[in-house]
């Protein structure tokens, strides 16, 4: 077994001296690929001896498979993605061939996004267009139309760089057209269209090019092009990129003529060149409207998360609704009532499905009142009306959700109460203020509601719920919008945890159940009784209406009250009822 071959190290063969460039698992190189002889007056011998790769030389026709040619020094010849340099004896490379960059054709100008340049100095163009031949005017006519055609596709990105590409092949009459971006530092590849000849791929050298002068380049031969992006000659190439707004570029729109499926090897001709630029400024001015379009379905998207449609919809042409300011609102809080408990008892997956189909309700409910859904925690939800459009009536919309909140209760109880073993109920609070409403979240993540202290009470009045075991409060605030469409009781004034001032507290009856106007009548009676600091009085009536209506827990509350303070005999009323907790 002969040792190893090292790379670049040469060693003695039967006709020479071999020289390994490549290991021997190399895809782009034959194990055997070429036999260089020196022949008199600075001539080399090339004999291809691979049956499938060919070899390039610089500016010189390429070696097929098994062929032989003759070429003076010095010379580039590439094979795969391998340039060998072969210079005189002496090491002389003066005559070495230029890179393909330095012969590259480009036009006057760079390109520029489309509408930032000046039309100062282009002339009517009717004066322009006078003296071509008509026939030549329609073929331009007819391109046109064919690229505004290019710019109605671009609903959806993948159709329209197809059908940019594929004008390359079918209107500039190339064998392969393509378009790229410049994605993560790298050239990726989004379309490709071939007229069923092209065999080649496009060359990343020229991309280079295109992206660090931001012109449009062509030439009528990619020689000594790079072989891992170019895997067989091209007779002619055209670039262009492909910029965004700020003149940075972003892609480019390329194509070219394979060497093998023209005939008399046709050049790109300075036309051409112009109209895949202009192709190029359309696919740029397409790709901002897709831009545009993606942004503004994102903001839609993350409207309608908080808004109803149709507000969306407002907010998106006027979005200076938006900003930061103090207005009048109504905010609710609804929480499930034992969610804990539940919770516990149920598991993460059935609690998970149970939580989101009673918010999915509820926040339907809000919508159906055009309400804000300001957030969710956990299995509370908040709401706001009075913002950001004006509604002037923003107390009665909260006050009217509530009640559609509660009739969306049995249902929800139909669905779930085999599952989770308990009936779904929650506890609604309102209250009613001036708040600072805007974007309270950050700029990672938009939220959309109110701050201040109209909050914090809102949420302590859903807490007081649990205290007076009833459905809804409403805050005095709210309760002096109501009409005779609602029907509310006072219940008296508390003092809520962290807020400095009492507060006057109102039951909305949202159940509508029968004989639900005596008992608010009565218990009003009681309250007025107990606040005058007529305990006897108060508790006989408290008596005579648990008598009658049993289970009416704000009496019980008030009774327990009344007894105390008969017991206790305070010098004054006991105005506010501080409760014991959130």
């Amino acid at each position: 077994r002969s040792p190893p071959e090292r790379l670049h190290d040469p060693s003695p063969a039967e006709r020479g001296i071999r020289l390994a460039i490549a290991e021997a698992a190399e895809g782009h190189f034959s194990r055997r690929q070429m036999r260089l002889s020196p022949l008199p007056m600075g001539i080399v011998r090339i004999e291809n001896l691979s049956n499938a790769i060919t070899i390039r030389c610089s500016d010189r026709p390429g070696i097929q498979p098994g062929h032989v040619a003759e070429y003076p020094l010095p010379m580039v010849l590439q094979c795969g993605r391998f340039d060998i340099q072969i210079n005189s004896a002496d090491g002389s490379a003066e005559a070495a061939p230029s890179r393909p960059e330095e012969a590259l054709k480009t036009l006057e100008s760079a390109t520029s996004f489309l509408g930032t340049g000046s039309l100062a100095g282009e002339g009517n163009l009717m004066a322009v267009l006078s003296g071509i031949p008509a026939t030549t005017i329609d073929g331009l006519v007819r391109w046109w139309r064919n690229v505004i055609g290019v710019l109605q596709s671009a609903s959806n990105s993948d159709e329209f760089f197809y059908q940019a590409a594929e004008s390359l092949v079918s209107l500039v009459g190339l064998d392969l057209g393509a378009v790229f971006l410049f994605e993560n530092l790298e050239w990726k590849t989004v379309a490709l269209a071939s007229g069923g000849k092209a065999s080649s791929r496009p060359s990343t050298r020229v991309l280079r090019q295109v992206q660090d002068k931001k012109r449009t380049f062509w030439n009528r031969v990619d020689s000594g092009g790079d072989g891992r992006d170019s895997i067989a000659l091209i007779d002619a190439f055209v670039a262009s990129p492909i910029l965004d707004r700020n003149g940075a570029v972003i892609g480019a729109l390329y194509g070219h003529r394979d060497r093998s499926s023209t005939v008399g090897m046709p050049e790109i001709t300075h036309l051409e060149a112009l109209l895949v630029e202009t192709l190029a400024c359309g696919v740029a001015a397409g790709l901002a409207r897709l831009k545009q379009e993606q942004v503004a379905v994102a903001r839609k998207i993350q409207l309608e998360q908080f808004f109803t449609a149709d507000l969306a919809g407002q907010l998106e042409s006027k979005p200076e609704l938006l900003d930061g300011r103090d207005v009048e609102v109504s905010v609710l809080f609804c929480d499930i009532r034992g969610f804990s408990r539940i919770a516990e008892r149920i598991g993460t997956t059935q609690t998970m499905a149970w939580v989101g189909d009673v918010l999915s309700v509820l926040s339907d409910e809000i919508a159906a009142t055009n309400g804000v859904l300001v957030d969710y925690v956990g299995d509370e939800l908040m709401a706001m009306w009075g913002a950001p459009s004006a509604q002037p009536d923003h107390a009665i919309l909260a006050s009217r959700a509530a009640r559609r909140l509660r009739e969306a209760a049995p249902a929800l109880n139909a669905r779930w109460q085999h599952v989770i073993g308990a009936a779904t109920d929650y506890g609604i609070g309102i209250n009613t203020g001036i708040a600072r409403v805007g974007n309270i979240g950050s700029t990672r993540k938009f939220k959309y509601g109110p701050l201040g202290s109209v909050v914090n009470l809102a949420s302590r009045v859903r807490g007081a719920t649990r205290y007076f075991r009833v459905s809804t409060i409403v805050t005095a605030a709210t309760w002096r919008f109501f009409d005779h469409s609602f029907l509310a009781r006072r219940l008296g004034v508390v003092k809520v945890l962290n807020i400095a001032e009492p507060v006057e507290l109102f039951e909305l009856d949202c159940d509508g159940q029968q004989g639900r106007a005596e008992v608010f009548a009565r218990y009003g009676e009681a309250l007025v009784a107990f606040e005058t600091g007529s305990f006897s009085n108060s508790a006989r009536i408290l008596g005579d209406l648990l008598n009658d209506f049993p289970g009416d827990w704000p009496a019980l509350v008030l009774l327990s009250r009344a007894v105390d303070a008969m017991v206790k005999e305070p010098s004054e009323p006991p105005m506010a009822w501080e409760l014991p907790g959130k």
